[in-house]
């Protein structure tokens, strides 16, 4: 048999043997996901601590049930390793690695290589590849594959299958997940696709193809994209709104009205976690490559990036309103997470006005009951404090920065002396509350 028909028969057998590169919000519930259909799956991750715990049974992702960990952990279908030779035994790999931007808001490419080097030097001919880590179109072909190819000496299309799949994680989201959420896969060659598509429907309920990688890459950031730019215009709405003595939370609802031709997007502090503030800026970076300028991307990345030093503003202008400096004053923060009820704060809004609260000489605290510890970029770390009559009534200011639903808005509201609400929590009228 050649090598598509030996991971075909292993596809159908489900004796395939799946390996996954980077253990984190993509990568956890997709290994998860593969080893309860029944497959043997290896984890691989350079983080020393993350590995020890999954192979413990241990889960550190929210959005996975801690006894699918214990159970497939337990029952020899997932472990982890920091030993990227294992790489030989997996008949197909995902790469689920981070993407962050550079200081010049270009995609830093070092973990996507890093993994294709690791698997070049260890892929056995016959392997399948998918790249889900989001980045920019033309990554596979153009970034990837050189690597893969110059390190393994294997040829794509003959000796080894490449696709692109964008990840879709939502932290949080109690209705969809890895597995009923729609997989879009464009691969390299017509097998590739045909056998990307079968690994997937393994782990996912339902596959989408798309004609080629690039097309497939361009899907994420176009899903991204649009969630960037609305959710910056109606930021700017607001803004607007507020100095026009305008409430924008009731001229939304009723633009809901309309049956048609809308769809609401809800104003706040800023745009948080890891892909609608990031993502845009890698189409952004490949654009320049083609002499073209994506204007509206990067207006609306420039409204994101202002509204920290916007929502400072707002709260400097509530205190001065009760004859207060930002300078001395006691601002207790409620919620650090970059959206309701999970514990995750990558690219929050809340630790950016936090950083230029504190360098206002604002006296900071926090309560998040999802996050206990968090670090501003100056490196001084906080604890979350209790959330208490005592700790809101000290403070001078009291901003809502996440609309946790534990949030009790009537005692936030009672016990409060001024309140800066930046999620539209308190919907009780009182001269006590600011609204964004």
């Amino acid at each position: 048999m050649n090598n598509k028909e030996i991971i075909c028969e292993k596809i159908d057998e489900r004796q395939i043997q799946i390996g996954v590169i980077g253990l984190g919000y993509v990568g956890l519930p997709l290994a998860v996901n593969f080893a309860e259909s029944g497959i043997k799956v290896t984890g691989f991750d350079t983080m020393e601590q993350r590995v020890s715990d999954l192979n413990k049974g241990v889960n550190y992702i929210s959005d996975v049930d801690n006894e699918s960990v214990v159970s497939m952990v337990e029952g020899g279908r997932l472990s982890a390793s920091t030993d990227f030779s294992g790489l030989k035994d997996c008949d197909a790999i995902f790469i689920c690695v981070p993407t962050p931007l550079d200081e010049f808001r270009k995609p830093d490419m070092t973990y996507i290589k890093e993994a294709c080097k690791a698997i070049g030097e260890n892929m056995i001919p016959g392997t399948f590849i998918s790249l889900e880590s989001t980045t920019y179109p033309t990554t596979t072909e153009d970034f990837v594959l050189p690597v893969l190819e110059e390190k393994s000496g294997l040829t794509a299309g003959k000796d080894f299958w490449l696709a692109y799949s964008p990840e879709r994680v939502d932290p949080g989201n109690k209705e969809f997940n890895t597995k009923n959420t729609p997989k879009v896969i464009g691969a390299l060659h017509p097998d590739g696709l045909e056998i990307g598509e079968a690994i997937y429907k393994l782990a996912v309920d339902e596959v989408y193809p798309v004609s080629s990688p690039r097309v497939a890459e361009m899907v994420k950031i176009l899903e991204n994209t649009y969630r960037l730019v609305n959710i910056s215009l109606i930021n700017e709405m607001a803004l607007l709104a507020g100095k026009m003595d305008i409430n924008i939370w009731e001229v939304i609802e009723a633009a809901k009205t309309k049956p048609f031709g809308f769809q609401a997007f809800y104003p706040g502090p800023g745009i948080g976690g890891h892909c609608i503030p990031l993502d845009p800026f890698y189409l952004e970076s490949i654009a320049r490559k083609f002499n073209f300028e994506l204007s509206m991307i990067h207006t609306a990345g420039h409204i994101d990036l202002l509204m920290a030093h916007r929502m400072t503003l707002k709260i400097t202008s509530a205190l001065n309103r009760q004859k207060k400096a930002i300078n001395g004053s006691k601002i207790l923060f409620l919620g650090v997470a970059y959206k309701p009820n999970i514990a995750d704060d990558r690219e929050s809004p809340a630790l950016k006005i936090m950083e230029e609260v504190a360098k206002k000489g604002g006296e900071i605290l926090y309560h998040d009951p999802f996050i206990a510890k968090v670090e501003l970029e100056a490196g001084k770390g906080y604890e979350s404090v209790e959330l208490s009559e005592e700790k809101l009534r000290s403070a001078d200011c009291v901003v809502i920065t996440t609309n946790h639903s534990i949030f009790d808005p009537d005692f936030i509201e009672k016990n409060s002396n001024l309140i800066v609400d930046l999620r539209n929590v308190i919907s009780k009228a009182s001269n006590k509350v600011y609204k964004l």
